[in-house]
């Protein structure tokens, strides 16, 4: 059952992050502006998107990406290149009708990261499964048309007894079901983030930030 969507602790959230100069979250912002220019040289592009996923916590102990360089991106960035229709902006957000697209995009990235192979602990090299928090990570830094399947994301979602925290076509169903509902509020978040933050959010990285900061605080309580 939706209620309604408290998107009070959002804004205190990011004011908060204003008092904190060049934090990590801010990485996201970094990389989506970058990638505002798609036509631009591929080595600062997959160079921008390393960093932001590294900030994000994609390079981290066992993380399969640490045994790589930048250069791991750069088929990814043609993809993306063949997807940049998707990308949204504040004359374009994807819908429901782009779903299948988006599927295609996770099928082609998920194939791309899953060609390398990485060393176990025994220096074996090994094929390693890129996961849907990593695709995910890279289409929201890019694109912006899909949330962040990340941990405190999906416990964000189960909390509110939805289940869009992959890449299944009822999920996205349920996802933009949840963005036709909630437009209004999501609009005004929106607009009140592009006067504070100078940085137009698209929509479903609203709703990305709303179930990660509901997860996020869920897990800061029971800790």
């Amino acid at each position: 059952m939706f209620v309604k969507l408290d998107t009070s602790k959002i804004k205190d959230f990011y004011n908060l992050l204003e008092t904190d100069e060049h934090n990590r979250y801010d990485s996201w912002k970094h990389c989506y502006n970058t990638f505002s220019n798609i036509n631009q040289d591929d080595d600062i592009l997959a160079l921008n998107l390393a960093f932001y996923l590294a900030s994000w916590g994609m390079y981290r102990g066992s993380a399969a990406l640490l045994q790589k360089s930048y250069k791991v991106h750069l088929g990814a960035i043609t993809i993306i290149r063949d997807f940049y229709h998707l990308r949204c902006n504040y004359l374009n957000e994807v819908s429901k009708v782009q779903k299948k697209d988006i599927l295609e995009l996770n099928k082609q990235l998920f194939k791309h990261y899953n060609s390398f192979t990485y060393f176990d602990n025994k220096n074996v090299l090994k094929s390693r499964k890129p996961t849907d928090t990593l695709i995910s990570k890279i289409i929201l830094g890019t694109l912006g048309c899909c949330p962040a399947f990340d941990r405190y994301f999906n416990d964000g979602v189960k909390k509110h007894n939805f289940n869009f925290t992959n890449f299944y076509e009822s999920g996205f169903d349920e996802i933009f079901s949840f963005v036709d509902y909630y437009k209004k509020d999501l609009l005004k978040l929106q607009n009140e983030l592009k006067l504070t933050q100078e940085m137009h959010y698209p929509i479903l990285k609203l709703v990305d930030i709303y179930f990660w900061h509901e997860g996020f605080e869920m897990n800061s309580i029971q800790s």
